[in-house]
């Protein structure tokens, strides 16, 4: 396989803007909880895509965002981590946002990368203000030689974006069998999905002070039965996720399984429940072991 090419793709960007989607897109299957929250990605994921003469393996990771928090901090260094690992270095900017300090101190990382900039949702703006931006990034970024515009969502630009990040990788051997699609374990997907739901259905600081733990997986003869839990910091938001008279986690549960039940290919029976860890944010095996199980 002379002219065969294989590598890793680090994913990087400010919190929401299309990373998950993304990787989603370009493997045809749901790898990372995707929310309008920002930080619904807390650990690296990775996504392989197989063709005839390339095999990619992308890093997704949590959006770097300046924070004092622990969990936030142990994110950030895993972004980090990602760009220091990867053979490509992906940027993803939000084309509908404003430039900030953020973005300032993120291209100062990775300026001795070769990075290749996708400018994300196109479909929300007007192809003038796209034209515009790519001349002014081009003129303060003059080490980036890639400014490509895409839809994640609407999987617009994004062949043009897998041909230039091809073209970047280096020639090598398969890292990974065809069929693996990611080294992530079945059950930090099936967390993955329930999380997502709680990010959908919950709102100001709640879903970024829980966590989700699948337990068991038991299959059965028709069906699968899956025992998980939602880490709660405190009573308060025990309650706020039961709901009244338990609504809200019968929907979470609800929404979960049907994504479960597509994922798996079989029926699902979820038995999900709360805990409340007052401590699970503050000492740091415990954040570690949460955001990685």
């Amino acid at each position: 396989m002379e002219n065969f090419k294989a590598g890793t793709v680090s994913i990087i960007g400010k919190p929401n803007t299309g990373k998950s989607t993304l990787i989603n897109t370009i493997t045809g299957r749901k790898i990372s909880a995707v929310s309008d929250k920002p930080n619904t990605t807390r650990n690296k994921i990775l996504g392989v895509l197989n063709s005839k003469d390339s095999q990619m393996l992308f890093l997704d990771t949590p959006g770097l965002q300046k924070s004092n928090k622990f969990l936030n901090r142990i994110m950030v260094q895993s972004s980090m981590q990602a760009i220091s690992e990867a053979d490509v270095i992906l940027v993803m900017i939000d084309g509908t946002k404003k430039f900030s300090e953020d973005d300032l101190n993120l291209f100062d990382k990775i300026k001795d990368k070769n990075p290749i900039v996708a400018i994300n949702k196109i479909d929300l703006i007007k192809k003038s203000r796209i034209l515009g931006l790519i001349e002014n990034l081009s003129s303060k970024y003059d080490f980036v030689e890639n400014f490509i515009p895409i839809s994640a969502l609407n999987n617009e630009g994004t062949n043009l974006l897998l041909d230039k990040l091809k073209e970047n990788l280096p020639f090598d051997e398969k890292i990974l069998p065809d069929d693996t699609l990611t080294d992530q374990p079945e059950k930090f997907y099936l967390s993955e999905i329930i999380r997502e739901k709680i990010f959908t259905n919950l709102y100001q600081e709640v879903p970024y002070r829980i966590a989700v733990v699948v337990e068991e997986v038991i299959e059965k003869k028709k069906i699968v039965v899956i025992q998980a839990y939602i880490v709660a910091e405190s009573s308060h938001h025990k309650q706020i996720i039961i709901g009244k008279k338990g609504q809200m986690i019968k929907k979470v549960g609800e929404e979960s399984r049907v994504d479960i039940q597509e994922f798996l290919n079989c029926k699902v029976f979820l038995d999900l429940r709360v805990k409340v860890d007052s401590q699970w944010l503050k000492i740091k095996d415990k954040a570690f072991n949460y955001s990685n199980i």
